[in-house]
């Protein structure tokens, strides 16, 4: 088990909903993870190849991972990304993925180098971060536009 995850489920068992209350913050994975938890949902925990934390999330049935940027040693970070990958082998053109940025105010989709759609959602949490009905609600609209991005491009 990462030190990561050791740190995480050391706080979630320490600290049950202690976070819940508080606001959503990227500073570690502990935030948004006891943010799932706290809506029923188990997510994973992990470190992407950089050494900073990533979620995994299946979120009533949304699947995607969330990223973590601005860290320092995989702790303190500023933002995130949530993050959903479609391996589409080419078979999403270009100018379609540009019609899908041109109509969305939030998440932005492309086309990998691999030619897989993708799509993604920048967050800045900074230090104070988030109150947990606003997270709540930036999650909806995530999920969203990843179910409008499915259907957009025939998934």
């Amino acid at each position: 088990m990462s030190f990561l995850r050791q740190v995480l489920f050391a706080s979630l068992i320490a600290f049950p909903g202690a976070s819940l209350a508080q606001n959503i913050v990227a500073t570690d994975a502990t935030s948004v993870a006891n943010f799932f938890l706290g809506e029923g949902i188990e997510p994973i925990v992990e470190e992407d190849n950089t050494g900073d934390p990533k979620i995994n999330v299946d979120y009533y049935g949304a699947d995607f991972s969330i990223f973590y940027y601005g860290c320092e040693d995989g702790l303190n970070c500023d933002s995130i990304q949530f993050f959903s990958g479609y391996r589409t082998d080419g078979g999403v053109r270009i100018s379609k993925v540009n019609e899908w940025n041109a109509s969305k105010r939030y998440a932005f989709a492309y086309v990998s180098e691999e030619g897989n759609a993708r799509i993604e959602h920048d967050v800045f949490l900074g230090k104070s971060g988030m109150a947990p009905d606003d997270f709540a609600k930036l999650l909806s609209l995530w999920v969203r536009a990843q179910k409008e991005f499915e259907e957009f491009i025939d998934w």
